[in-house]
């Protein structure tokens, strides 16, 4: 693209931004969430340090903006291996939109871009392609969400500001090991997973949430879809249509318009099986309101539940502790059924395997294991600390996109932070999520003593002449005592860690006093009689999965790995082996 193309979409793009923002369109806002993370590279001969671009956004938000920080920037600079001289750092203030728009309007007549007084930063030769429309994630992951704010429901506008060439990022864009270092460092500190997207660095993001209008989708088996639409406190009602469409491999067997009516509605949707996406137009604007990725569509047998709005629940908030003992903040927007979140979906029956999506899922698995995807972690020369960080990122993203309904976690050394760091990721409220640990972690008691009345000796309770009733039972107190307290520490950990209603549906157990043991650890997907069921096998505890080498890879028979878990877990029923519950 030359220049004067270059520089029209420049300001195409300001254009464009300046009419999302227009007050009442899609929200009424008054300031942005800016974030920019930038590298510092040191110079010779003392000339000023270059400071260079790496990724930046800008998101829409209303109300009152916070207070401006003594000083935009979040943490002491960072150093990466093999980068000695360059130095990152992130800076986040709020700013306003006339702030915003100048300095995209001056990059476009200058070159030089300064959203912040805190001098200018080096970009590459910035072009605006066309704005888009981002989804939330649903069944399917909308990579782009890895660097959104908050991009649960309704969706979002996205303005780019595109480096195609990434001259001065070229060292970092080559390394994977470097790029991975950065994305996990970034994510220590903001919900920004770089590593989702890395075709986006050296780009400047502009986010405008559509948060005027609030709609729902749901049906239930055998009934039409009912339909809820209100408007935004604020926001003067107006015109809008509703589409669907249902693709069943790649094939578009069902597609209507409709007009969408506020408050109460219903539509007949034939009944047949396949994705399904659902979308709000504004018909006096001629824009997109709100917008769906695929969900699973009824056959008529069964029902799915949909969702566009932010409005009527809360992302789930919660801390854990990290690889390396860093403690972590995570914020997850939660798929909410309308009719309460407490209520599954209807199961289908066993002998109503849906064919189709187990033929999906093995063409999945191949293209995973072609990829070597979920195989070898903590390979020679590689960082502890990454790789277990690695491991958790495709933990939970196993969770995201294999679960039927249920998620069972089976592992003997499994800890209520290690739920809080896989099964607390799982984004839909009605799945049924089970962990069951040995307690293995639980200090074991010592060993006993005694004194001898006749000489006053001390003997230890292995000692011939001690009594095995005294030492069972001083050993039985002790394992119990420390049994307790081990639990109570779990407890507290779940119920301190979440901020706000968790919106989620677990059940954590320990086997304690249970016949038999077990050492293997498991992730298991029951299908439910949806889909065939899957399980993967982690070969290392969720603790230090990753630190160390181990290999995580699909079970051939998973139904045989399924049914010894029923039977542990069956056999756990007592409140002894209960140690937190929620739903």
């Amino acid at each position: 693209m030359n220049d004067a193309k270059r520089v029209f979409s420049l300001r195409d793009a300001a254009t464009v931004l300046k009419e999302l923002l227009e007050p009442g369109l899609l929200g009424n806002f008054t300031w942005f969430d800016a974030v920019q993370v930038t590298c510092y590279e040191q110079t010779k001969g003392g000339e000023v340090p270059v400071s260079r671009n790496v990724f930046s956004i800008f998101v829409a938000e209303t109300g009152d903006p916070p207070p401006a920080p003594l000083s935009p920037f979040l943490c002491p600079p960072k150093t990466l291996k093999g980068l000695a001289f360059s130095r990152f750092g992130i800076a986040r203030q709020p700013i306003t939109p006339e702030q915003l728009l100048a300095a995209l309007e001056r990059y476009a007549d200058s070159g030089v871009w300064q959203p912040f007084h805190i001098g200018p930063l080096q970009v590459g030769k910035l072009l605006a392609p066309p704005h888009v429309f981002c989804p939330a994630d649903t069944r399917t992951e909308v990579p782009l969400n890895g660097v959104l704010k908050n991009n649960f429901w309704a969706g979002s506008y996205v303005v780019e500001l595109r480096d195609d060439v990434k001259a001065g990022l070229q060292e970092l864009v080559n390394s994977d090991s470097m790029f991975e270092e950065l994305s996990a460092w970034l994510e220590t500190m903001l919900p920004l997973s770089i590593a989702r997207v890395p075709d986006r660095i050296g780009n400047i993001l502009f986010q405008v949430p559509s948060r005027a209008v609030i709609a729902d989708f749901h049906r239930r088996p055998n009934h039409p879809v009912e339909l809820r639409l209100a408007w935004e406190p604020g926001i003067t009602p107006r015109p809008v249509s509703g589409e669907y469409r249902v693709e069943q491999d790649g094939l578009v067997v069902s597609f209507a318009r409709f007009e969408y009516p506020l408050g109460r509605a219903h539509l007949n949707v034939p009944m047949t099986g396949g994705d399904i996406r659902f979308s709000v137009w504004d018909d006096q604007k001629k824009m997109l309101l709100a917008a769906s990725s695929h969900f699973n569509a009824s056959d008529g047998r069964y029902s799915f539940e949909s969702r566009t709005s932010v409005q009527t629940h809360h992302p789930r908030r919660w801390e854990s502790t990290g690889p390396g003992n860093i403690p972590e903040r995570h914020e997850l927007g939660v798929m909410e059924p309308m009719s309460g979140w407490r209520g599954h979906a209807q199961p289908r029956r066993v002998q109503e395997t849906d064919w189709r999506a187990r033929r999906e899922l093995r063409a999945s698995m191949k293209r995973l294991v072609a990829r070597r995807k979920f195989v070898q972690y903590g390979s020679e020369g590689s960082h502890p600390q990454d790789e277990q960080r690695r491991a958790l990122l495709d933990i939970r993203k196993l969770i995201r996109e294999a679960s039927q309904g249920a998620v069972y976690l089976w592992d003997p050394y499994l800890s209520a932070n290690d739920i809080l760091n896989t099964l607390a990721f799982c984004t839909d409220a009605a799945t049924e999520l089970r962990g069951l640990t040995a307690g293995q972690q639980v200090p074991v008691a010592p060993a006993c003593t005694t004194v001898c009345a006749e000489c006053g000796a001390s003997r230890s309770t292995g000692a011939a002449n001690t009594s095995a009733t005294t030492i069972a039972d001083s050993a039985e107190s002790q394992s119990l005592s420390a049994r307790g307290r081990w639990i109570a520490q779990q407890k507290t950990t779940l119920d301190t860690a979440f901020i706000g209603d968790a919106n989620l549906k677990l059940e954590y157990r320990i086997s304690w006093n249970v016949q038999g043991s077990f050492h293997d650890r498991f992730l298991i997907f029951p299908g439910l009689g949806r889909a065939r069921t899957r399980v993967w096998s982690l070969g290392s505890s969720i603790n230090h999965i990753g630190s160390q080498h181990c290999i995580v890879q699909e079970v051939e028979y998973p139904e045989m790995v399924l049914d010894a878990f029923q039977r542990f877990w069956d056999d756990c029923t007592k409140p002894t082996h209960l140690i937190w519950k929620y739903q």
